[in-house]
């Protein structure tokens, strides 16, 4: 009888622990706009009686229950192409809005499946804890800094002429580098040379102790490269660079950068890999090219010694013939560090 009761007491406890256990979920959604999800989410925000207390430029929403404050949830959404990503993170007992939230979608015929990708997860939960703590988020157009030195920011203000326009030129020189992330996610499988790249400055762009660019900046670029995994055991690749950066205050500059690219492992990840070149690579671009005409795919005979660089020796060729490469997609927020390809003049006011 001792056992019993105390197996009884043993599960009534782990219940009571749980109910405090954070939840969060990951879904992707198919052909489905983030403006047109928003206002809807809100609502059922509101409904359920929960105040919205933060928003920022990927709508990531903070919110608590004006019944009981100590009930919290926070959702991101973010759009990947025409698909969409939405993340739920709230404390256990908020799960029943998640599900209304499902529910809702499901109602519009909206298809969308669980995505257990850590990756994403990972990324996601950093902007719902920066979110929580009430930190300003890198993700944001809000307050941009003006464009004056930081020791004459601490200054006290001093009376100036209005109507003189104070400034000099400047020359930002080549291999300055900035710190972005990516908006959105690029997948090897769909993406295509010429594809449309954003990226978003994560903080302030400084220029001899001045402010050249806000931070949450938005610089434009293209896929100058892009390879879909193919035979041969070629994995997928696409090569970035950036040609324009705009300001939140809508203030233009037309940029040239050093091309960033990634290449996806064989198990599926995507790096920034450097090719280092041995004597048994050699051999290797000899296969390269030799598979490359052998499959007609002479498009990229370069690309071919680069792939064939990898192969240590004949034997395997049959091998890596037969088998097909690998895609991968580079998630929204990787971290890119971006460097001018050639030096940029700036006008600086103050």
């Amino acid at each position: 009888m001792k056992k019993y009761v105390s197996f009884i007491l043993a599960v009534v406890y782990l219940f009571s622990t749980n109910v405090c256990l954070a939840f969060s979920e990951l879904n992707y959604l198919k052909n489905i706009d983030k403006n047109t999800l928003i206002p809807q989410v809100e609502g059922v925000l509101t409904d359920n009686s929960y105040d919205i207390k933060q928003k920022n430029s990927v709508y990531s929403v903070y919110s608590v229950s004006s019944k009981k404050p100590e009930r919290h949830i926070s959702i991101v959404l973010q759009q990947s192409g025409s698909n969409l990503f939405y993340y739920f993170e709230s404390d256990d007992s908020s799960k029943k809005v998640h599900k209304k939230i499902l529910k809702m979608i499901k109602k519009q015929d909206i298809v969308y499946e669980q995505s257990e990708n850590q990756m994403h997860l990972a990324n996601f939960s950093k902007v719902v804890q920066k979110t929580i703590s009430g930190e300003k988020t890198k993700y944001t157009f809000e307050q941009p800094k003006p464009l004056v030195s930081a020791d004459k920011q601490s200054a006290a203000p001093k009376k100036q002429d209005n109507t003189t326009l104070k400034g000099f030129v400047g020359k930002v020189p080549k291999g300055t580098s900035m710190d972005v992330y990516l908006q959105a996610a690029i997948n090897t499988a769909t993406a295509n040379k010429g594809d449309n790249v954003t990226a978003v400055l994560k903080s302030n762009w400084m220029y001899k102790n001045y402010v050249i660019a806000e931070q949450g900046s938005l610089l434009y670029g293209t896929l100058s490269e892009a390879n879909h995994a193919k035979l041969g055991s070629r994995n997928g690749s696409v090569k970035i660079v950036f040609n324009n950066l705009v300001t939140p205050r809508g203030k233009s500059y037309q940029i040239s950068t050093e091309p960033v690219e990634f290449n996806v492992t064989n198990d599926g990840k995507v790096k920034k890999t450097v090719t280092s070149t041995l004597a048994a690579a050699a051999i290797g671009a000899l296969i390269g090219l030799a598979f490359a005409a052998l499959t007609g795919d002479t498009s990229n005979l370069a690309q071919g010694a680069i792939i064939g660089a990898g192969i240590s020796g004949g034997g395997t060729l049959i091998a890596n013939v037969a088998e097909k490469g690998v895609d991968a997609e580079i998630p929204a927020y990787t971290d890119l560090e971006i460097k001018l390809a050639s030096p940029l003049d700036v006008v600086i006011n103050y």
